[in-house]
């Protein structure tokens, strides 16, 4: 009980939530010597556990099941985007480790926030795609231990609608004005429309793609229903038959499949989005190196990989977890050959700041028009 409150009390001050004195009071309930009070926020419990930053689902023994087993649960922090998470750490929170989504590890190796992965202590490293091993491999160092993958892509009611072709335009086809679904955020609208308009890269479009890309969203935003932030808020559409197509994830073809809903995704001919996630290890953790590789090695196990596969319908970098997956979830999740997939895939990228700037000037015009 008293090592519970112990940790509680670690975690608060970590993440600047405690006072000095609710510390000194919770300390004495403790039962922990107040001489002990300043290596707190410190090095005090340093190799007791982890501080890892994640997303919800993702701090689940599941997860880690080698790690949990031998060390417990890690002190987990959740949050709810990768910016989030990044201005977190540049704000002076101090976790071990963070999942993010690869597209936002440039920007925390330019901070000067995280080291490399020496991948010669990863365990699993050479069952991974080579695709995600590549991953933000910069001048021949790692930068993040690749975990699962996705695709954003048209996902839509196979028995509501009948596309022509497997197209992005299918979100600009009048036929179906009032049942689309466009996401609410940068990286959905504007790098669809560059898709669709055929910019040679939709993450670092000339001035002149940028011109077309919005007089697409703008003549594609009054057939839109809405345009969603919310997965449930877009899934219930679906159910609800308000939606016919969208822009949207595996996750939730998957789901909405397991409530008897036929839905399925596309591989677009203009190329589906791919993303990949996984683990960062910051420089100025404040625990055991040794602990965290033993939490990334169990991350990248075969046995997490058949979980996220089964349980969240997400893809797994580790090529054995489709040894124990059937058939009929691969085909499910349109990942029955995932290796083409990936080497087919338009991998999701950071979009640089000045480039980003110029993109929401479109974003917030075309939302506002």
């Amino acid at each position: 009980m008293k090592g519970d409150l112990a940790r509680t009390i670690v975690r608060e001050v970590r993440e600047g939530r405690m006072s000095r004195r609710r510390l000194l009071q919770g300390m004495a309930a403790a039962g922990v010597a107040v001489v002990s009070v300043p290596s707190i926020a410190g090095r005090a419990f340093a190799a007791e556990q982890l501080l890892i930053q994640t997303w919800s689902g993702y701090d689940i023994e599941q997860m880690a099941p080698s790690y949990f087993a031998q060390h417990g649960k890690p002190d987990f922090s959740l949050m709810g985007s990768d910016e989030e998470g990044f201005q977190k750490v540049a704000s002076g929170f101090k976790p071990d480790l963070t999942h993010h989504t690869s597209f936002m590890v440039g920007k925390l190796r330019d901070a000067g926030l995280i080291m490399p992965i020496d991948t010669g202590r990863l365990t699993h490293w050479n069952d991974f795609f080579p695709e995600l091993r590549q991953v933000e491999n910069v001048d021949g160092k790692q930068w993040i231990a690749p975990c699962s993958w996705g695709n954003s892509s048209v996902i839509y009611r196979r028995d509501l609608i009948q596309p022509k072709e497997e197209s992005w335009g299918v979100l600009w086809d009048k036929h179906y004005a009032g049942r689309l679904g466009m996401r609410d955020a940068v990286e959905g609208l504007l790098i669809v429309g560059g898709l669709y308009t055929g910019a040679t890269d939709p993450w670092n479009m000339t001035d002149a793609e940028i011109d077309k890309t919005r007089a697409a969203l703008l003549e594609q935003k009054p057939l839109a229903r809405f345009y969603w932030s919310s997965q449930t808020d877009m899934e219930q559409a679906f159910a609800t038959d308000e939606l016919v197509a969208a822009y949207g994830w595996n996750a939730s073809v998957a789901l909405l499949r397991s409530q008897g809903i036929d839905m399925a995704m596309m591989k677009p001919k203009e190329g589906i989005i791919t993303w990949t996630d996984g683990l960062v290890l910051y420089k100025d953790h404040p625990h055991a190196l040794d602990l965290a590789y033993e939490f990334i090695n169990a991350y990248m196990s075969p046995e997490v990989g058949t979980f996220l596969i089964n349980d969240y319908g997400y893809g797994s970098g580790n090529m054995k977890a489709y040894d124990k997956v059937t058939a009929a979830r691969l085909e499910e999740l349109g990942i029955t050959d995932p290796g083409t997939v990936l080497s087919t895939s338009r991998f999701q990228k950071q979009i640089d700041p000045a480039v980003r700037q110029k993109y929401q000037a479109v974003f917030d015009e075309v939302k506002i028009a």
